[in-house]
């Protein structure tokens, strides 16, 4: 846990688990022919769904990364340390509903 505070090890460990079941090359991809990045897909629990290519531990969505590959993100350092990124700007709210599953948001 390198990149997170002490206080936060366990959430992060939490929030991967329930992510990607801690599998490095799990990939969410609901982007297609005709549905792009960002494309409206759907509600869930009344939180509005767009197509997104997730990869990795923590789920990192790479349409927010348009610039690197996609692939980039099953590194484990990469993906962790994106994660850190954003959690250090979002909070765990980023990963909503694993993060709403863990009492966290």
């Amino acid at each position: 846990m390198e990149f997170w505070p002490q206080d936060q090890w366990d959430n992060a460990a939490a929030i991967a688990q329930l992510e990607s079941s801690f599998d490095a090359f799990a990939v969410l991809d609901t982007t297609g022919p005709g549905i792009p990045c960002g494309t409206a897909i759907g509600q869930r629990d009344g939180v509005n769904i767009t197509a997104e290519r997730s990869v990795g531990y923590f789920q990192i969505n790479s349409c927010n990364y348009p610039d690197w590959e996609w692939q980039r993100f099953y590194n484990a350092r990469h993906n962790a340390g994106t994660a850190h990124a954003i959690w250090a700007v979002q909070g765990w709210s980023a990963w909503y509903f694993s993060a709403k599953k863990l009492g966290l948001i």
